[in-house]
């Protein structure tokens, strides 16, 4: 159904993304390929469909979180090789690795020590599991792995792709810029520099897209909604199939969709939106205000942030707000060396204060 709000996992409860779906399949033999997308626009649920239609043995895996120690990198990598026993010939991947260091085997589950004393060779691991034949390692939002692990983990996917031609990575990330700058492809000093990636980019679905998204999906329920209504609801929501779905659930609860319902949902969409930029910083939101303000080049951006924060501004710290927010997907930089908003439910959070 459309309006699970749970990730899709079926090509029927999919809306569109076949085009995507249809290039991530013509690549799957690459070494790694990035999903990107701002968030909640879709990227979990077309993973998640293409590996369940995939022939492939698979491990899909979630980062969510900041990963920050080697008992957080190894209980990762212990699900990965567990999913992938499972989903492989019974018996094979376990008896290729049940005599190296570090490693545990009980029934299909396979469990790695991070124990210094004997910690197990992730690179030496993969290569045995490359000798068996090919498997895609799916990791969701891997821009999350942090500090020394940041360095390991592109150690290990710099290893893969020269030694491991049957191991293909697919990487998501929300925050483009920095799963960007965790591979470290135009870095001269990070073990992937020059390497080529695939990249697929999910973008928030067309105010067509969106209204036949939510037609359908009303449909499903049998419930005769005002189109009137749909096209307000695709107005406000701007694509975002997160936002739409979390609607057409509430409206479906509810047996009718209302003026009323969408503007909570959107209130709602940004005022978590907002909260999650505030997490990071709040001189992040005054440069957001500022440019939702119509304050889009440097000097405009920077008055604004002057006047919010009641102190001067140093040109080193302005930049570093913009290149933050550019590299988690807020901003861009268009033509004249302005900046817009990328994320549409910013565009119109302020604008109103």
């Amino acid at each position: 159904m459309l309006f699970d709000e749970r990730p899709k996992e079926t090509r029927q409860d999919l809306y569109d993304r076949e085009e995507e779906l249809e290039e991530l399949k013509r690549i799957i033999g690459k070494p790694i390929i990035v999903l990107t997308g701002m968030r909640r626009v879709g990227k979990t649920s077309m993973l998640k469909v293409f590996l369940n239609e995939c022939t492939l043995p698979y491990a899909l895996v979630d980062v969510r979180s900041s990963i920050k120690s080697y008992r957080s990198l190894y209980t990762i990598f212990s699900d990965v090789l567990t999913q992938l026993n499972r989903r492989s010939v019974r018996g094979v991947l376990s008896n290729a690795l049940k005599h190296v260091v570090g490693v545990s085997v009980l029934d299909v589950g396979i469990s790695l020590s991070w124990d210094i004393r004997q910690r197990a060779n992730l690179q030496s691991i993969l290569d045995q599991v490359n000798k068996l034949g090919r498997v895609i390692i799916a990791i969701d939002e891997a821009q999350n792995f942090r500090g020394n692990l940041a360095e390991d983990i592109t150690l290990l996917l710099a290893h893969c792709y020269d030694y491991c031609e049957n191991i293909t990575f697919i990487l998501t990330g929300s925050e483009a810029g920095l799963l960007y700058d965790l591979l470290g492809i135009d870095d001269s000093s990070s073990p992937l520099y020059g390497r080529h990636i695939e990249e697929i980019r999910l973008k928030p679905f067309s105010k067509s897209m969106s209204i036949e998204f939510l037609k359908r999906g009303f449909s499903q329920y049998g419930m005769d909604v005002d189109e009137d209504l749909i096209i307000y609801a695709a107005d406000r929501l701007d694509g975002v199939v997160g936002w739409l779905t979390e609607l057409g659930s509430r409206a479906v609860r509810r047996r009718i969709l209302t003026r009323e319902l969408i503007d909570d949902v959107v209130e709602i969409a940004v005022k978590i939106t907002v909260e999650e930029l505030a997490h990071f910083s709040q001189s992040y939101l005054y440069v957001v205000e500022a440019i939702a303000k119509g304050y889009k080049n440097w000097s405009g951006i920077k008055e604004f942030l002057e006047r919010k924060m009641k102190s001067v501004l140093y040109d080193s710290q302005l930049k570093r707000y913009l290149d933050s927010l550019e590299k988690r997907g807020y901003i861009t930089k268009i033509k004249r060396g302005e900046y817009e908003l990328l994320n549409p439910l910013l565009k119109n959070a302020f604008t109103k204060q």
